[in-house]
């Protein structure tokens, strides 16, 4: 009787199943197996009737595996074949049990050959050249998975296990395989690989325009400073040394435009006015003006004049400006501002 299922089937009959001529699913044929010393040399066939109630509830265990299982006697001829066999490969029991050579390799391969449960049998057997993705054997066992090009008209992936079936005295007498379709789970791994194969082939494109926009950016920096430095250069030799005469010329009032010229003047190659234009895009142009002068250190009364605006117009823009820089009452603005410079 069999006491366990799983990775390892032990078998102990006086005989073997033979599904093939009875006309139920299941039939029992004694065969020339010694017992109690004598041997039975008489082929009787039983129906299903007959069998042992523990027998019987065995064979319908494994008729309603989830996997699907088969089996061989010592010669190689099918004496199991399941309800999902069936559905797996199309291949009915009636139509495969009892055949031997091989015969259930057909609905896998197309062709007799040798296969997993083959193994089991007889570990030196060859199988066909890279008939499995890996193929393990422990002890008796033996563990694989393949990939089958068409079954039922559609490509398979299989699990496979097989191992020994022993008689009540330890000898091995046939062998059983269980096989799985993971064809799903693979299929849901061969996309993953993909999809990580895509993902690692974006990030070197991604690496690569990364480092083509460093290098532009650095040849803008570079070409900008150059641009400035050009200009520095431009004004203080064009432009400050006409500026200083009119300045010695020039009146208080006139002298003090003329400051604010030059602070201005020097402020076309600052950062100052860039940096608050774009952190603060929400400043207007006159605003950005008045924090221009009071980051000179221009007074409001100053600021005014320079403008042409009255003391309390100054004050409002100030207002608006620390509300939108989000000052709090305790920072100075001018400090602030010549920060950013």
């Amino acid at each position: 009787m069999l006491s366990s299922l799983g990775s390892l089937f032990w078998w102990h009959f006086s005989g073997y199943w033979d599904f093939g001529a009875a006309p139920h699913r299941h039939q029992l044929q004694t065969s020339n197996y010694l017992v109690g010393g004598t041997m039975n040399v008489g082929c009787r066939k039983l129906t299903a009737k007959s069998l042992e109630e523990p027998e019987q509830r065995l064979a319908n265990i494994i008729d309603f595996l989830p996997d699907a299982t088969f089996a061989i006697d010592g010669a190689g001829k099918v004496i199991i074949w399941n309800r999902a066999i069936e559905e797996m490969v199309g291949v009915k029991a009636k139509d495969i049990l009892g055949k031997e050579n091989y015969e259930y390799a057909i609905p896998f391969y197309g062709i007799r050959r040798p296969q997993l449960i083959d193994l089991v049998l007889n570990p030196d057997k060859i199988l066909p050249e890279k008939a499995y993705l890996f193929l393990v054997k422990k002890d008796r066992r033996v563990f694989a998975e393949t990939k089958l090009p068409i079954v039922k008209g559609e490509n398979l992936f299989l699990w496979g296990m097989a191992g020994p079936l022993y008689d009540n005295r330890g000898n091995v007498v046939g062998a059983i395989e269980s096989i799985r379709d993971i064809t799903k789970l693979k299929n849901t791994e061969l996309e993953l690989e993909k999809m990580e194969l895509d993902l690692r082939g974006k990030n070197c494109e991604l690496e690569s325009l990364n480092s083509a926009l460093r290098v532009l950016l650095k040849q803008r920096d570079e070409e900008r400073n150059m641009v400035e430095e050009k200009i520095q250069f431009n004004i203080n030799l064009l432009v400050l040394p006409s500026i200083e005469l009119l300045k010695a010329k020039a009146d208080i009032r006139t002298k003090s435009l003329i400051n604010i010229l030059l602070s201005n003047l020097r402020d076309i190659t600052s950062p100052f006015a860039q940096k608050l234009s774009t952190q603060f895009l929400n400043l207007t142009n006159k605003e950005v003006q008045i924090a221009n002068l009071i980051k000179e250190g221009k007074s409001t009364k100053e600021i005014a004049t320079f403008l042409s605006v009255s003391v309390a117009a100054i004050n409002l823009h100030r207002y608006r400006i620390r509300k939108k820089l989000c000052l709090t009452k305790t920072q100075n603005l001018q400090s602030y501002l010549s920060a950013l410079s």
